[in-house]
């Protein structure tokens, strides 16, 4: 067992310098490999070289992780600083290259993985095949174990990563809730709005900061856990914002089908009735209900003799489609599922039976870079994690195309590439004092834009009731208030009484009331707050 093993603690009586932990590596290497020598020189260009290709070069270059700043002078924190290059070594500079490896040993880029969050790079809730899952998961868990507090670091990250799915959620709403598919239009104002607020009020002036410099990391071992935990946060995420440019939408239905569609909203189907599709399709039943699923499913047209096949493949396949929706988006289909489901489902596979629809799996050192969707169809237990991930993606871009909300989740793109930029940058900071610090000041700003002007609007009046509320007898009810259409400062401070959980709301409304008393000795006198008008009525 060797000095700078990842589970020793330091002491000190210990040597600590570069000498040590190469002639370390060099000892190991003659006791693993009799008959086989390796000098000090070997061993320092795995760290640091003329090239940059060393442990400790790439750690800055690649990763912004310079390790020997970092761990200074304090020997307790070089000490750790070698005890995770001895941990990197073994993972990226021992052993065969993979192509030549006649065995499990063998090395991988770990820091360029790092560098590069996919979902194949860690174990997801997609699917057990992962393709650096195991190798990451092992750093992380040897990492995680000398890091006292990492549970705690988990479950703070895990918060933050929660608000900002919080935001996204609602941004879907949006889109899919009942309002907007009534009146898209006002829906997507209000995309726009917040898309302009978080791209130019947060994420443009987040670009104008260097990170690096603004914030002191913390020691070496919890530095290196905060980064591996936001990696594993932002690889699902990055895979999911690239693909809402990958995966095409489909053009929009006409209104007629829209309105059709809705209607089967209300319905739901039990398993069985998928053989009276299947029937239906080979013209051996008049069923009503199964027609009806088949003019949903076709817009209304008439279906090729040819495209038959491709339907009845669909229609075979819907349950191994149905149970990721099952696993992923928490629903229960037991008992059935609903019709529009069904038929969305049914279309999303028949388009990709037509058209062989292909996503890009981009993950570090992979070249056969396109995927085609339909092999998780047919191996769904081998299938990868983005292609999963994409099915996910295409059945949510369709369900919202069909209720007719085609240019909202266009926007919804948008402001989620926005928010993945956002979060990338705060999840930067090496310190995760830091980081949460950043994050909730970012957070608060952007979690107030998602905040509709309608609701604005009625916080507006219940203020307006409020201020009347601390008005003199003599002036209570002799007070309205206005509000102009461009009122967008007073609009932010109503929607900032929502977040706030103080009395600020209270305090605020007092000392305006105390301000309009004065100007009202004389009715005729026009009192104005911010972008509000106060009138005597």
């Amino acid at each position: 067992m060797g000095k700078f093993d990842i589970g020793n603690t330091y002491h000190e009586d210990y040597p600590v310098s570069w000498h040590s932990l190469y002639m370390e590596l060099v000892n190991e290497f003659e006791f693993s490999h009799p008959g086989e020598f390796i000098d000090e020189d070997t061993i320092r260009d795995k760290f640091t070289n003329s090239d940059g290709s060393g442990l400790v070069d790439k750690l800055k270059s690649v990763l912004n992780f310079d390790i020997r700043t970092i761990a200074g002078t304090d020997n307790a924190e070089r000490f750790n600083m070698f005890k995770v290059l001895k941990l990197l070594f073994y993972i990226e500079k021992c052993g065969d290259p993979k192509t030549k490896a006649t065995c499990d040993n063998y090395r991988v880029q770990i820091t360029d993985i790092l560098a590069k969050p996919r979902l194949s790079n860690v174990i997801s809730k997609y699917t057990p095949f992962s393709v650096y899952g195991e190798h990451f998961g092992k750093l992380y868990t040897s990492i995680k174990s000398v890091v006292a507090d990492a549970d705690q670091r988990e479950l703070r990250l895990e918060k933050i990563n929660s608000y900002w799915e919080y935001i996204t959620d609602k941004i879907f709403d949006y889109v899919m809730n009942d309002s907007a598919l009534e009146h898209p239009e006002n829906a997507l104002k209000e995309l726009e709005r917040i898309h302009c607020f978080l791209k130019t009020k947060v994420l443009e002036r987040l670009k104008n900061h260097d990170v690096i410099h603004l914030s002191k990391p913390e020691k070496v071992l919890p530095s290196f856990f905060n980064l591996l935990a936001c990696h594993k946060l932002l690889c699902n995420e990055n895979d999911r914002i690239r693909l809402n440019y990958e995966i095409c939408l489909n053009p929009p239905p006409d209104s007629d089908y829209i309105k059709f569609f809705k209607k089967s909203e209300k319905y739901k189907a039990e398993w069985d009735y998928l053989s009276l599709v299947k029937a239906r399709l080979k013209n051996k039943n008049n069923d009503p209900a199964a027609e009806f699923a088949i003019a949903l499913i076709s817009y209304g047209n008439d279906i090729d003799y040819a495209d038959i096949k491709h339907y009845l493949y669909a229609v075979d396949k819907v349950k191994t489609v149905a149970a990721w929706i099952e696993k992923y988006k928490g629903s229960d289909f037991s008992d059935g599922i609903p019709l529009d489901m069904l038929v969305i489902i049914i279309q999303e596979l028949i388009d990709n039976k037509e058209n062989g629809d292909k996503i890009s799996n981009d993950y570090y050192g992979y070249n056969n870079k396109y995927r085609s969707l339909m092999t998780a169809v047919k191996n769904p237990n081998m299938a990868d994690a983005v292609v999963l991930q994409a099915w996910i993606k295409k059945l949510e871009n369709r369900t919202a195309v069909n209720f007719g909300a085609f240019d909202l989740i266009q926007k919804k793109r948008e402001i989620e590439t926005t928010i993945y930029e956002i979060k990338s940058i705060i999840y930067s900071y090496r310190n995760l004092d830091d980081l949460e610090f950043v994050n909730s000041v970012i957070y608060h700003f952007s979690a107030r834009s998602i905040m509709s002007r309608s609701l604005a609007m009625n916080i507006g009046y219940c203020f307006a009731e409020k201020i009347n509320y601390y008005l003199n007898d003599k002036l209570k009810n002799r007070i309205t208030f206005y509000m102009g259409p461009e009122g967008i400062n007073v609009l932010d401070m109503f929607r900032e009484f929502v977040i706030d959980r103080s009395d600020v709301k209270q305090c605020v409304a007092e000392e305006i009331a105390r301000q309009i008393r004065p100007c009202f000795k004389n009715c005729r006198v026009l009192h104005h707050f911010n972008k509000m008008a106060i009138a005597p009525m």
